[in-house]
């Protein structure tokens, strides 16, 4: 059904709900991938344009409707059911299962939530995919709640109230690509969105040759969310800063390179060095985007590489295990590109590795990390996913036979 794993815990999200709640009659169930991107970090709060993809790590939801006015949320993970009151979900605003509290208040804003419901969670998900993770959670759930509930809310304003809901959270690092890409990815491509447009579409990809292998080292990074909101803070003054010179920018998608260098000068040195990263980035996507309709995908891993370097220099964003993992994975051969995750709990980096070499990789990879730091690296290997879909409960129960 879905591979790495995550078979089991569907199964297992299905069991531990009849045991809680009874059987499975009328309940709906959801897979949803995280996602990741690839390009266009941190150009998401500048109408930028971002490349992306829905990695085979999932979060699992079942739900089903309840008569009454009672919430059951409950995970795989802990066993816990966390019961809240619908009448009372004002109140409700720490975790465990924050975001989904945050989401339950939308929808009751919105007047689409009149009853409760049962809900066990699961998911496969590294916690290391940071806003990617989120994204899979929010909206996993709320395609399971509109199916369970027949409620009529469009794909773009079920993915708006995802946006609410973090920026309530997490503030301006939200990041709109992770939403459509988990919403509307396709297996096999890659994802593209233009967030000042929100077209967006997808490019094949021949993952039977390459393999995405995330490096997860473990080690937390202090205050990520602080870090990236003073980053979009930084690039705020500089937009206010270069409107002194351009006529009608709105942020820094209406800024191009030849400007940019004509008025380095107008601008502090760091907060020239966050709109450079910016402009740089933006650019180096609509390159990515060409190579890919050529079917060049040695040219994208290229500027992906290139986009790690400027995110550690122009963007500071350098930290000790990803610096070290980059560098030694573009030293192993095999290896087409290295890049630290953004917005991520964890230091921690995906790579681009052809199938064939990936054991090499990985067996390298945990031995020079090993050498290094004395501790184990956690390595995954994804391929490409496709987008949240609903798992029928019938192949479910037929597997439990």
């Amino acid at each position: 059904m879905l591979g790495n794993g995550s078979n089991q815990n569907v199964i297992q999200v299905t069991k531990l709900f009849t045991s809680l709640f009874g059987d499975t009659t009328n309940a709906v169930l959801n897979i949803s991938p995280a996602s990741l991107i690839l390009l266009g970090d941190h150009t998401h709060y500048n109408d930028g344009i971002l490349l992306s993809a829905c990695i085979d790590k999932y979060w699992i939801t079942l739900v089903r409707k309840r008569k009454d006015k009672l919430i059951n949320l409950v995970s795989t993970e802990s066993g816990n059911i966390v019961k809240l009151d619908l009448e009372n979900i004002e109140k409700e605003n720490e975790p465990p299962f924050k975001l989904i509290k945050g989401l339950i208040r939308i929808l009751k804003e919105e007047d689409f939530l009149k009853n409760g419901f049962d809900c066990v969670f699961s998911s496969t998900v590294p916690e290391c995919l940071g806003l990617g993770a989120y994204a899979a959670q929010q909206v996993g759930f709320l395609n399971s709640i509109k199916k369970c509930f027949s409620l009529e809310i469009e794909d773009e304003q079920l993915l708006n109230f995802v946006r609410k809901n973090e920026l309530n959270a997490i503030g301006k690092i939200s990041n709109v690509a992770h939403h459509y890409t988990v919403q509307f990815g396709k297996e096999k491509k890659l994802f593209f969105i233009d967030l000042r447009t929100k077209e967006h579409k997808t490019y094949s990809i021949d993952d039977s040759e390459y393999s995405l292998v995330i490096c997860d080292s473990g080690e937390k990074i202090d205050a990520p969310e602080k870090i990236c909101n003073e980053r979009i803070e930084e690039c705020e003054i500089g937009v206010k800063g270069l409107r002194l010179y351009i006529w009608g920018i709105k942020n820094l998608r209406d800024v191009g390179m030849d400007f940019l260098h004509k008025h380095y000068h107008m601008l502090p040195r760091r907060i020239f060095s966050r709109v450079l990263y910016n402009v740089k980035e933006r650019t180096r996507t609509e390159e990515a985007i060409k190579h890919l309709r050529k079917k060049s995908f040695a040219d994208v891993s290229n500027l992906i590489s290139d986009s790690h370097k400027n995110l550690e220099e122009d963007y500071e964003l350098k930290n000790e295990h990803s610096d070290f993992l980059v560098k030694k994975s573009l030293e192993i051969q095999g290896v087409l590109c290295s890049k630290m995750i953004s917005c991520s709990p964890l230091e921690s980096t995906f790579n681009l590795v052809e199938d064939n070499k990936v054991d090499n990789f990985t067996s390298e990879i945990i031995k020079c990390y090993k050498s290094k730091f004395n501790k184990q690296l956690r390595v995954y290997i994804v391929k490409l996913a496709g987008g949240v879909k609903k798992i029928s409960l019938k192949e479910i129960q037929f597997s439990l036979q």
